[in-house]
């Protein structure tokens, strides 16, 4: 999700996305030029009126498609539970100036048809824009505002659009007179959809072990074709994720096939991609592999990353070339260790943890600590440079009553997984080196 910034990082978007795309015309013979994002009622005109594109947002609207999602956000008690986005849809009005004859149709031109070949702006746009140095630093904000970054629009889970609004002529002439400003050539967008997420604290509820007495629930078999189906722990179906180290089954419809098929995971947000050897398994619905852990793969502390990861099977048989199946998404959770694992009771005290795999750059901003069922931002966050050693954060626990805490970690929305399993079948039950016990 994007943050308070995202207002303004749409704004400095497009103002780039229009100087860039003048630039790239040759627009010489109406002589300088500039595009801003000013009021109109501060712009320059008349006699002394130079050749301009301004870019103004003149109204805020909620987007209906999202303005009731994730509701309700607080209990009967005024707790908060979640953070629910608030969803905006974004009205500019671009305005040309021109110092001589035509020179403002010109540049409304150009603007209007650069627009109307950008329709959605990209991902890669966004990052590209709002990458250091950003037109838009959080720095500028005081309090906790200076740790946001205007880049985290690119994260949201939707795409940015660009539709044009033609106005009436009412509607142009109330705008204007409102502005209290000479009135020159304009074309309106609106752009939509800007999801803006608060970062406070929500209670989390630990991860379900059973599905009621006996671990009763349904069951499903897909159809037939050859495809991959689910990628998951064989311990059981119900792991929300994998942990390096753990065994991963690859379950699907017709797997066993001659040659060599390797599973490709692919982590787009942190541009990582690892390749698994696979072996088949007790059928031809599925194929098994191992994640490896730092200590058999040195390379995989640095090589993996916490994060959803969609996994592909590529075969390769003689003769032919190689092909892979259709993509899964899976979750890689991380890993951790913590110290010390006791306290005394209403004192605060320093609570370090070790995470396997390394926290990504991208991912810093996002880390939170789940203890108990409050969230806690790192005090510090340490990768050191010897790609073999793990990231250390340490968290500033405030006093606590008696009472054991289960601990989590959370990396890009993934939660680490704090339980062990034992026997076969498995027993799942919460692992004591996960929890503080508060005395």
């Amino acid at each position: 999700m994007s943050n308070a910034l995202a207002i303004a990082a749409v704004t400095a978007t497009l103002k780039d996305l229009l100087n860039n795309g003048l630039l790239d015309h040759d627009l010489s013979a109406i002589g300088s030029y500039s595009v801003t994002a000013q009021p109109p009622d501060r712009i320059t005109t008349g006699s002394t009126e130079g050749n301009q594109l301004n870019v103004f947002l003149y109204q805020v609207t909620p987007n209906l498609g999202w303005r009731n999602a994730g509701m309700p956000s607080r209990d009967a008690a005024g707790a908060r539970l979640s953070n629910p986005p608030l969803a905006l849809d974004l009205h500019y009005l671009i305005t040309a100036y021109g110092a001589q004859d035509m020179n403002a149709e010109v540049l409304l031109g150009f603007a209007m048809q650069l627009l109307h070949e950008t329709p959605v702006i990209s991902r890669a746009q966004l990052r590209t824009v709002l990458a250091n140095p950003s037109p838009v630093d959080g720095t500028l904000l005081p309090g906790l505002f200076g740790t946001l970054s205007a880049i985290d629009l690119a994260d949201q889970i939707e795409l940015v659009k660009i539709t044009p609004n033609f106005l009436s002529s009412e509607e142009l002439s109330k705008l204007w007179t409102a502005m209290q400003a000479r009135y020159r050539p304009s074309m309106a967008y609106q752009v939509s959809v800007v999801l803006i997420e608060a970062g406070g604290a929500a209670r989390s509820a630990p991860p379900v072990l059973q599905r009621g007495p006996g671990d009763s629930g349904p069951q499903a078999q897909a159809l037939p074709p050859p495809v991959l189906q689910a990628v998951r722990n064989p311990l059981s179906p119900l792991l929300p994720a994998l942990r390096l180290g753990d065994a991963v089954q690859l379950a699907g419809q017709a797997l066993a096939r001659d040659g060599t098929l390797d599973a490709v995971f692919s982590c787009e947000r942190l541009g990582l991609v690892n390749t698994l050897a696979t072996r088949p398994g007790a059928s031809a619905r599925e194929r098994l592999a191992q994640l490896p852990t730092p200590p058999q793969d040195a390379a995989a502390m640095a090589a993996w990353a916490a994060g959803v990861y969609t996994v592909t099977l590529r075969v390769q048989e003689s003769g032919r070339p190689a092909w892979t199946t259709n993509g899964v998404p899976v979750a890689i959770a991380p890993s951790i260790s913590a110290a010390p694992l006791t306290a005394a009771a209403q004192t605060g005290f320093t609570l370090t943890v070790s995470c396997t795999p390394r926290i990504a750059p991208l991912q810093e901003p996002g880390v939170r600590l789940l203890f108990g069922d409050a969230e806690i931002a790192p005090a510090s966050l340490s990768t050191p440079a010897d790609p073999t050693q793990p990231t250390t954060l340490t968290f500033a626990i405030p006093p606590q009553g008696a009472g054991s805490y289960l601990l989590r970690l959370r990396v890009d929305g993934i939660d680490s997984l704090p339980i062990v399993a034992t026997g076969l079948p498995p027993v799942f039950s919460f692992d004591p080196a996960q929890r503080v016990t508060v005395s």
